[in-house]
């Protein structure tokens, strides 16, 4: 008899969440885990000063808000005290001397927009309009395996309720983020508040598909507010984890996984680090990137050639660099008074900014003027620092992952462990052009530079955050091979979920929960 039904290498998000609705179909299941801690990407802690809560990777966890997990085990998540807090000042963009500030006030929100212009308010409605008519359906299909009879029932309800809105819809999925924007605001101001959020993923204004992202992003946050975990993103995972062990699964932490046992065509067991051998006799699940299974932990032997061809052709986005701060307390934006009340400020986000940070990542060199996604989450969350005192992070969006020079000409390190204390001091002067005193306020920094990144996280591959890039060639039907997308691979019993398949990068729970779905439902889809 094998050790247990399923075995899931990798305690992400996804993995955990995979685990648990397995679990509770009545299957024995195991999660190893490389590190000491669970949660991969979800993870908080003390990496600046004791006392000062930081979340290492994710923030936002409004797509997990969203999600059908949570809606089913809201009930449970409460028992374990986890608390999802909503501020009514979710994101603010910053151009030049002028902040457009979104609320979750629509009048408020809508002043802004007026500020700029009476064309900028109607923009701003029509996209607030679009999105309430086609957000639950649009949502729907995050959490439905592609291609299914599933998804095309659920496209089928889309185009019957409202044949217009489809098109629309269509188009949106395909657009860059610059051709959205310019669909709807005359103003690089308001233009620029879209393109930011397509590059939160590897979408630079041109890119085709970065609309999606953008519209999803910057209009529920808008409407729902942008959730934050009380306490830290990190406890999300932590009650999964403590659901599944009350539950009976096994959750083993530093047990790494280093090779999967493939038997006549079929996963049927993980070898570990210590040399244990676990097997499963119904799934081994991997919450693994796919360059980091095949030709790895599964042998070449085991591949066939084609297939192993089109995983080595995979590709990762632009790297991130993370600089959390432990501050005495908020620093004071000069461009308005409540911009320290803001989940999100991002700055340098303009159209012509963000297409010469890309060109910039991709061709290696260190950015001039990157865009800064500064996280502010004290000012709603006080218990994450002492009292009176605060945390803030900065990503920077986007770097190299190897550097070859600097595009402002000063830095000549091309090694990230040199290269990244002088590359930190130029953000700190970026965000100081709009909070002068920022450098006054920290008590502790620490930096993540991209290698320090997947170190920590072997998913997040030259420090891509989202574990690859999400053009149109590498999403939807094609996440993360055509032909691969509803997590099976060409060898039996062996499955892969996590932010490089469908739905894709963030905390949306998505991967884990359609697998999940798949494996014990008794109907076919």
């Amino acid at each position: 008899m094998a050790d247990y039904d399923a075995v899931i290498v990798g305690a992400g998000h996804n993995g955990l969440v995979c685990a648990l609705y397995l679990m509770r179909a009545g299957w024995r299941v195991a999660v190893l885990e490389a590190n000491e801690e669970i949660g991969g990407g979800l993870r908080s802690g003390e990496v600046t000063l004791p006392g000062f809560c930081h979340d290492r990777y994710a923030t936002n966890v409004g797509a997990f808000a969203a999600s059908p997990v949570y809606q089913e085990l809201k009930a449970e998540f409460d028992d374990f005290g986890l608390k999802l807090l909503r501020s009514d000042k979710p994101y603010a963009q910053l151009h030049g001397k002028r902040a457009l500030r979104v609320y979750t006030d629509a009048a408020r929100t809508e002043a802004e927009f007026g500020a700029i212009g009476r064309s900028e308010v109607d923009g701003w409605r029509q996209l607030t309009a679009f999105y309430r008519r086609v957000a639950p359906d649009l949502f729907a299909l995050f959490y439905t395996e592609l291609p299914s009879a599933a998804a095309g029932r659920q496209l089928a309800r889309m185009v019957s309720a409202g044949g217009f809105d489809a098109l629309r819809l269509a188009k949106l999925l395909l657009q860059s983020s610059r051709g959205f924007a310019h669909q709807y605001f005359q103003s690089e101001a308001a233009r620029s508040l879209l393109e930011a959020w397509g590059y939160h993923l590897d979408f630079g204004p041109d890119v085709p598909g970065g609309a999606v992202f953008a519209f999803i992003s910057a209009l529920s946050s808008h409407i729902n507010g942008m959730p934050l975990v009380e306490g830290g993103a990190g406890r999300i995972a932590t009650a999964l984890g403590t659901m599944l062990q009350n539950g009976g699964a096994k959750v083993l932490t530093r047990t790494e996984a280093t090779r999967i046992i493939v038997k006549r065509g079929a996963a049927v067991a993980v070898q570990t680090r210590g040399g244990e051998e676990i097997s499963a006799s119904r799934a081994v699940i991997a919450n693994i990137t796919p360059p980091n299974i095949f030709g790895k932990l599964v042998s070449v032997a085991d591949i066939e050639p084609r297939f192993l061809r089109r995983v080595r052709s995979y590709r990762f986005g632009p790297s991130t660099l993370i600089i959390h701060f432990a501050l005495d307390r908020m620093p004071r934006w000069t461009t308005a008074d409540d911009l320290g009340d803001f989940n999100y400020v991002h700055l340098n986000g303009s159209e012509a900014e963000i297409a010469r940070t890309y060109g910039q990542s991709l061709s290696g060199l260190l950015p001039d003027r990157p865009l800064l996604v500064v996280s502010q989450t004290t000012p709603i969350d006080p218990s994450r620092a002492p009292p009176g005192r605060h945390v803030m992070r900065v990503h920077v969006r986007t770097v190299p992952a190897r550097i070859t020079g600097d595009a402002a000409g000063k830095i000549t390190a091309t090694d990230w462990q040199q290269a990244k204390e002088p590359f930190a001091e130029r953000i700190l002067d970026l965000v100081a052009e709009q909070a002068p005193d920022l450098r006054a306020c920290i008590l502790g920094t620490a930096i993540e530079s991209p290698d320090e990144i997947e170190r920590e996280n072997p998913n997040l591959v030259g420090g891509d955050c989202v574990s690859g890039s999400h053009h149109l060639g590498q999403n939807f039907i094609c996440r993360p091979l055509l032909g691969w997308s509803r997590y099976a691979t060409p060898i039996e019993k062996l499955y892969m979920i996590g932010a490089s398949t469908w739905p894709g990068g963030g905390v949306n729970a998505g991967s884990g929960y359609i697998l999940g779905k798949l494996l014990t439902m008794k109907q076919p889809t």
